[in-house]
């Protein structure tokens, strides 16, 4: 399994992520698939949330 790490919360919203619930130094972010759901981190370069 690998795991998705976007630095910018725009890029994820801008891939079809949406936040999902936040993390001591980010987001974790999903979006449909047909699969089911696909889970991602945003973890900003800057830690500026």
């Amino acid at each position: 399994m690998l795991v998705l790490i976007f630095h910018s919360l725009a890029d994820a919203l801008q891939q079809g992520y949406h936040v999902c619930d936040r993390t001591a130094t980010g987001y974790l972010v999903r979006t449909k698939t047909p699969r089911g759901w696909a889970l991602a981190l945003v973890e900003p370069w800057d830690r500026v949330l």
